[in-house]
Order: C-alpha cells, then sequence, then structure tokens
C-alpha cells in the first residue's frame, strides 16, 4: 500500500530537482511542466 505521506515526499523531491521547492504561490505542477517541455 502506497501511502498519502510516501506519494507526497516523491513529489516534493520531483519539484526540488526541477527547482520549484519553495514555489508556494505559483502554480507547482504548471511549472514543472513548462521545465519539463523547455528541456526536450
Amino acid at each position: 500500500m502506497i501511502t498519502e505521506k510516501a506519494v507526497l515526499k516523491h513529489i516534493n523531491a520531483i519539484f526540488s530537482k526541477l527547482g520549484l521547492a519553495g514555489e508556494a504561490t505559483s502554480a507547482r505542477r504548471v511549472m514543472a511542466v513548462l521545465a519539463f517541455l523547455r528541456g526536450r
């Protein structure tokens, strides 16, 4: 079973690697997609 805490931990690690760890005011998911698209 995967816990919510484990999922949040992994999501935060991904955001951190993208440099979006402290982005509380912006939509981090949108910013993550844009970072991904820029890297293509």
